[in-house]
């Protein structure tokens, strides 16, 4: 059995997805805010399955399994050149990262960092969602140590793994910040709020998907011959 995947497509066909989730969301924020009492059940429904402000729900697993492919292929690529006898080490590094990710978005690990952190410290403004305040700190870690790793890439995965990897985190850190100083000041859902969230979620899909483009090109450039083979035992 042959199986093909053509990276365009699968790019194309993410962010028709993407796009999709993003309409269910603004329609769930547009009810979220304006049906009084939700005591219907279809407005419910909707909030519930799109809003990306809850956890559980279409857009949440959407990103988990987007980060878990991108897990799963840098296992396949570090699999490959230990089979190889090439480097492997920061692909699989990789791998854990995004697999651990995956496994964050779905059920929301970092969360549990936030209240801790910033009653230890307390923390205000840009900083009362702490929980991105260690994972900022590993980040710098992985930078570090990944540099001469990226630096060996070709030019054009390069950049696309720098923009990948600025969508995800400005998403993630940046707006996630501001998002959390305006709660702070004005404590309530608001268009201001929603709207902040919807940037914040969009860009980490974004920049997961171009990630997975990216790894598929680097797949097609890099092996001329990339099988995956079952065997029985």
């Amino acid at each position: 059995m042959e199986f093909k995947l053509n990276k365009t497509k699968v790019m194309r066909n993410l962010f028709i997805a993407v796009a999709f989730l993003l309409a269910g969301h603004i329609l769930a924020i547009y009810l979220r805010l304006n049906t009084s009492g939700m005591s219907e059940k279809v407005p419910r429904l909707i909030i519930k399955l799109f809003n990306f402000n809850m956890e559980a729900n279409l857009p949440t697993y959407f990103s988990s399994l987007i980060l878990l492919a991108d897990g799963i292929l840098l296992a396949l690529i570090g699999s490959s050149y230990k089979n190889t006898g090439g480097k492997y080490l920061h692909w699989l590094g990789l791998s854990f990262v995004f697999v651990f990710l995956a496994l964050d978005e779905m059920i929301q690990i970092h969360e549990q960092f936030t209240a801790p952190i910033r009653n230890l410290f307390n923390l205000t403004g840009v900083l009362y969602y702490a929980w991105f305040i260690p994972y900022v700190f590993v980040l710098i870690i992985l930078a570090i140590a990944y540099f001469k790793f990226m630096m060996r890439l070709p030019k054009h995965i390069l950049k696309l793994f720098i923009l990948a990897g600025f969508l995800f985190v400005f998403g993630a850190v940046i707006i996630e910040a501001m998002s959390g100083l305006y709660y702070e000041k004005y404590g309530v859902y608001s268009h201001t709020y929603y709207l902040m969230v919807t940037f914040e979620e969009l860009l980490e899909m974004s920049g997961s998907v171009i990630f997975l483009y990216a790894l598929l090109h680097y797949i097609s450039d890099s092996f001329k011959y990339f099988e995956l083979k079952f065997e029985k035992k």
